[in-house]
């Protein structure tokens, strides 16, 4: 792997939950907390602990949105206090957080008093705008007032807000909650207007340089492409989603980063020949018993290699799972993203299928990470990549071999060749 690469660290769907006010709290989120600011459980204490036992640092924290659960002001305000700790404890210059649907109140709530609360403010998205640091991008080694204000007045008013002021990589975050109203429904809709996809375009347009190619890198919360998986559904994706990638392959290459569905996946959207990387950040701290088990709570560095500007971006994930009682770098396949998978172009499966078969001993097994250090695009598979790659290596009789634990351990020849 190149030695100029760009951490980034990932967490989703926090729903932090004030077990005062949001009922049966405990069975929504890990992160349940009470009025004294205490936790109903070690998980975020575990969290902040693995990070440092381990060293893990980052140059960018992203937050796909979600960071509270129904946008309970309380909670949104301790969310984002945590979230910003949580920055700084992986060393984090740069902290991005995109709006979710629980993160704005457009849940219908009938009023108490139909007179009386009309003094109320009706605003969708108030408490978010008063939120300290500015939200939702935060500077934690240059603090600029003014800049941030700026910033946060352009995120709220387009519904998008440009960071472009690194030299490798330019960040965009985009509120696809920005047409919520509080209509029945409407908190289960992911959108991108019209205007905020011509802003954007007009404004990449500006600032694109032939000499300087960066990696772009897109947080938002709904998905811009279908991801309806273990019958998660297909009604709740971003509407413009596939026409705002399509815009964005215009300048450059670009790595997509949602969360909203709480499983997790990592895939591309393609445009012609071209490629972006879209990753579905599963959720940090949904509960289990509202889940089911084909989701995992996670948290993520992904490792971008920024020498390579042509082509599909390239990388790896570390994957970091909650397991029982304690978090720990997690190779379970049974996850669907695990450590050992990245993204970029890995060429043709069948031929990297014949390489290996035609590298293995006659007999015996194979160790896995040797057959990786053999073939150094096998780093950059997705996981539907490694699942194609094991049908073509059993037609070759080849078999992966797996622990008990569903991580892969080594490759062996069928004893049916």
């Amino acid at each position: 792997m190149s030695s100029n690469v760009l951490k980034v660290a990932v967490v989703s769907d926090l729903h932090f939950a004030n077990a005062d006010n949001v009922p049966n709290s405990d069975n929504h989120s890990w992160l349940t907390f009470n009025a004294d600011g205490s936790f109903n459980n070690s998980f975020w204490e575990n969290l902040l602990s693995k990070i440092k036992a381990d060293h893990v640092r980052a140059d960018v924290l992203v937050c796909p949105g979600d960071i509270t659960t129904n946008a309970e002001p309380a909670a949104l305000a301790f969310a984002w206090e945590k979230l910003n700790l949580l920055a700084a404890e992986l060393g984090c210059k740069i902290l991005a957080t995109a709006t979710g649907n629980h993160d704005v109140t457009s849940r219908l709530t009938e009023l108490e008093n139909p007179i009386r609360d009309l003094d109320k403010d009706g605003s969708l998205v108030e408490h978010l705008k008063l939120l300290s640091p500015n939200y939702p991008l935060v500077n934690l080694v240059e603090s600029d007032e003014e800049k941030a204000h700026n910033q946060r007045v352009h995120y709220f008013g387009s519904n998008f807000l440009v960071h472009d002021e690194n030299d490798k990589y330019r960040l965009i975050i985009l509120n696809s909650c920005g047409s919520h109203t509080s209509a029945q429904a409407d908190y289960e809709r992911g959108f991108v207007s019209e205007s905020t996809r011509v802003w954007l375009d007009e404004h990449l347009n500006k600032i694109k340089s032939k000499q300087n190619k960066k990696l772009g890198i897109l947080v938002c919360h709904h998905h811009p492409i279908l991801h309806s998986d273990h019958n998660l559904g297909t009604y709740d994706f971003m509407s413009g989603g596939s026409l705002l990638l399509d815009m964005l392959n215009k300048y450059g290459n670009w790595i997509i980063i949602h969360g909203h569905k709480h499983h997790a996946k990592l895939t591309y959207h393609t445009s012609g020949s071209k490629k972006s990387v879209v990753f579905a950040a599963g959720t940090l701290a949904a509960h289990k018993k509202s889940l089911g088990t084909h989701f995992a709570n996670q948290f993520y560095i992904m490792n971008v290699e920024l020498d390579k500007q042509k082509g599909t971006p390239q990388g790896t994930l570390d994957v970091y799972s909650w397991q029982a009682n304690s978090w720990s770098l997690s190779k379970r396949t049974s996850d669907g993203i695990y450590t050992g998978v990245g993204f970029g172009d890995v060429g043709c499966l069948e031929d990297l299928a014949e390489k290996i078969a035609n590298s293995l001993p006659p007999l015996g097994k194979a160790e896995w990470q040797n057959i990786v250090d053999q073939h150094d695009c096998m780093k950059y598979c997705v996981p539907q990549d490694l699942k194609y790659l094991e049908s073509h290596l059993r037609e070759r009789y080849i078999d992966i071999i797996k622990s008990a634990d569903s991580e892969i351990e080594f490759l062996e020849r069928s004893k049916g060749e």
